[in-house]
């Protein structure tokens, strides 16, 4: 595998799901026209797009089930295990939103990494070759007092 080939595979991994492998490609094209993307990028792309993935999955749970959801106190009958009494306690979040959260959080970092942001893709397109410093030219110590009192 050779890492410095400039385009990433139009096929996304086995191992994403069915919304990551949409996005991996539809973001593929696109990505392999950006002469910086490598196609070692493609382990940032793959995570980027599982993120993604979980991001989504999480939404529909949150869409289905809500952001909190009541909680309750059962109290049993010791006598025979049946439900005495069902008391209202408040609310409690909903995981899937620290999921959402922690997906997004990721999938801003990653897609800064990608220029998949407008300052990433900004940067990107001003990154400048590093400059070549010149050798200067050596300059005795007699040379320097010489310059220094004429």
């Amino acid at each position: 595998m050779d890492l410095k080939e400039p385009n990433l595979s139009k096929d996304p991994p086995k191992y994403l799901g069915t919304i990551g492998k949409a996005l991996w490609r539809k973001l593929v094209p696109y990505l392999n026209e950006n002469k910086n993307i490598i196609k070692a990028d493609q382990y940032l792309l793959a995570q980027y797009c599982s993120a993604y993935d979980m991001y989504r999955t999480a939404y529909e749970n949150v869409q289905e089930h809500g952001i909190q959801r009541p909680k309750y106190k059962t109290t049993l009958s010791p006598v025979d295990g049946s439900i005495v009494a069902k008391d209202f306690t408040g609310y409690a979040k909903n995981p899937a939103v620290q999921t959402m959260s922690d997906s997004l959080a990721k999938l801003n970092s990653i897609g800064k990494e990608l220029g998949l942001s407008p300052k990433a893709r900004h940067d990107l397109i001003n990154l400048k070759e590093p400059e070549k410093k010149e050798e200067k030219k050596k300059i005795s110590t007699a040379d320097e007092l010489k310059k220094f009192f004429a």
